[in-house]
């Protein structure tokens, strides 16, 4: 373990996985989402609720976990520490990662997550059953009927999400970044002090 030791090595884990978890973030509030919003209504809703469901599996959603605990534990070994050099920089990490981003997300992004799946499978049960109304595609008179488009409260619900996600992804983004750098003064004065 050499100088660092167990803990520093811990500090070194925790830093990478907020950088990774805030690089994930970076990426959609650059330009994920930005090619999200720049297709039709439907295509977008659908694409991001496809990627929230993604996101809760591995390997990113083994990341946030392993370094949200990671975070976690440091946090208490840091508070219970304050005369040690760099623990109240460590402390300061684990409140700015757990509030900024992982509190944010619980708070607002997976709500906003949860309502656009909601819209996406109401859009999804509509189109279903026009289709078993209809199985041959046509009504009466032989006239074409096509599947329900988007409905109205989905744009709505995609249209608040780009606003509201967005925004509050800053937020997280700046936060994982923060911790990062804050877990990694906390080693350096450590390994000063």
């Amino acid at each position: 373990m050499g100088a660092l030791g167990a803990l520093g090595w811990a500090v070194v884990v925790a830093s990478v996985g907020c950088a990774l978890v805030g690089g994930v973030l970076f990426a959609f509030s650059t330009f994920v989402m930005a090619g999200l919003r720049s297709v039709a209504p439907d295509v977008g809703a659908t694409a991001m609720a496809s990627i929230n469901r993604h996101a809760t599996r591995a390997p990113f959603g083994s990341l946030l976990f392993v370094t949200t605990g990671l975070v976690t534990v440091l946090g208490v070994v840091a508070a219970t520490r304050l005369g040690e050099a760099g623990a109240v920089l460590v402390l300061a990490a684990a409140v700015v990662y757990l509030v900024g981003g992982i509190g944010v997300t619980a708070a607002v992004n997976v709500p906003l997550n949860d309502r656009l799946e909601a819209a996406e499978a109401a859009v999804s049960t509509s189109v279903r059953r026009s289709a078993e109304a209809s199985p041959s595609g046509r009504g009466s008179g032989g006239t074409r009927v096509r599947p329900t488009g988007p409905t109205a409260e989905r744009d709505q619900v995609w249209a608040v999400f780009l606003g509201r996600w967005v925004a509050w992804n800053h937020v997280r983004t700046l936060a994982c970044g923060v911790a990062a750098l804050l877990l990694v003064l906390g080693l350096v004065a450590r390994l000063a002090g």
